[in-house]
């Protein structure tokens, strides 16, 4: 059997921290694969090439986001933004907060929240849209 696996991506303007902000804004997306076994692997780091936002929670910024990122299940971000909001009740991406500010202990401590994040992705991939939106601490 095949093992399960996660495709993340987060902001970050330097590859080594989390955006402090939200997503959306962050020089480039990082993109991560995270298997159940607690192995993670950075896949790519695509350009962020969306719109400047005219307004906070700006939905073209955000379907463009959504378009540079369209083969990731899980979207990070350091705030629980409008967007994640909106993400959560009409998308396939499962939104995850975080505080931790650092990629590699953020991806250490989703891989051990490894089986509560899988079972909300698996449940997006059938077209369910579950109201959690986990915080990793």
């Amino acid at each position: 059997m095949d093992m399960k696996k996660i495709k993340v991506a987060l902001g970050s303007n330097d590859g080594k921290s989390i955006f402090p902000s939200h997503m959306g804004l962050s020089k480039d997306f990082y993109i991560y694969l995270l298997s159940e076994d607690g192995k993670y692997e950075i896949v790519e780091k695509r350009k962020n090439i969306s719109p400047k936002e005219t307004k906070h929670g700006d939905t073209r910024k955000m379907k463009m986001v959504m378009e540079i990122l369209k083969d990731c299940d899980v979207f990070v971000g350091r705030r629980l933004s409008p967007n994640f909001i909106k993400l959560r009740d009409n998308t396939k991406f499962q939104p995850v907060v975080t505080d931790i500010e650092s990629i590699s202990e953020f991806m250490e401590a989703l891989s051990k929240s490894f089986d509560k994040i899988y079972t909300l992705v698996d449940s997006r991939r059938r077209g369910e849209r579950p109201k959690e939106i986990p915080v990793i601490k």
